[in-house]
């Protein structure tokens, strides 16, 4: 029985045949192209992903930025005396007395400052409580190292005011944003008082 044992075992033994090693190397060049091939697609997808999250980013601050300046130019303080909204600027620097302070919030009406670095791109931003300071009149330019930095973006930035139509204008990469007071008479006209003590 043993020898029959044997002839079996041998005959078994040559039928089946091992992997070749060309046959190996086969396999492993096809599971690196394939390993290769789902890398690139997860790569792209995740700087895809990457770039949109950034662009998100930067939507959301310009939008914040866009909302502030018009909150604080719809709050923009009209003095009577002079006949005019307490609005300056020019030379990418814009000064606002208004009554929406970002950072003193409990004093009431401010000079905010807001100033375009060129170089870097960048808004700059001050607020004075003390807005009724005889130095800080619409040639007050104060200096990027008093100032906070607001926005930083690598779209051109740019501010404008227009004093016959009353309106501030922000420009970002491009596209134009103007606001307007709130606190301008009906028509445009100054107010006028009749009686006593005027």
């Amino acid at each position: 029985m043993s020898s029959g044992m044997e002839v079996l075992f041998s005959k078994t033994l040559r039928d089946q045949r091992g992997i070749t090693l060309f046959e190996l190397l086969i396999a492993v060049v096809l599971l690196g192209m394939v390993s290769t091939m789902i890398y690139s697609v997860l790569n792209v997808g995740i700087t895809f992903s990457a770039r949109g999250e950034r662009h998100l980013e930067t939507l959301a601050r310009e939008k914040n930025l866009l909302s502030l300046v018009r909150r604080q130019v719809n709050g923009a303080w009209y003095d009577l005396r002079f006949g005019r909204v307490q609005i300056s600027g020019g030379d990418g620097v814009l000064r606002i007395v208004t009554r929406q302070p970002l950072l003193h919030r409990n004093v009431g009406s401010v000079l905010a400052v807001y100033r375009v670095n060129p170089s870097e791109q960048a808004l700059y931003y001050l607020e004075k409580k003390d807005y009724f300071n005889a130095d800080y009149g619409e040639k007050y330019l104060p200096e990027f190292s008093e100032m906070e930095k607001m926005y930083a973006s690598d779209r051109e930035v740019a501010l404008a005011y227009d004093p016959e139509q009353s309106r501030v204008i922000v420009a970002l990469g491009g596209e134009e944003f103007a606001f307007a007071p709130k606190c301008l008479p009906p028509g445009g006209a100054t107010p006028s008082f009749s009686g006593g003590g005027q």
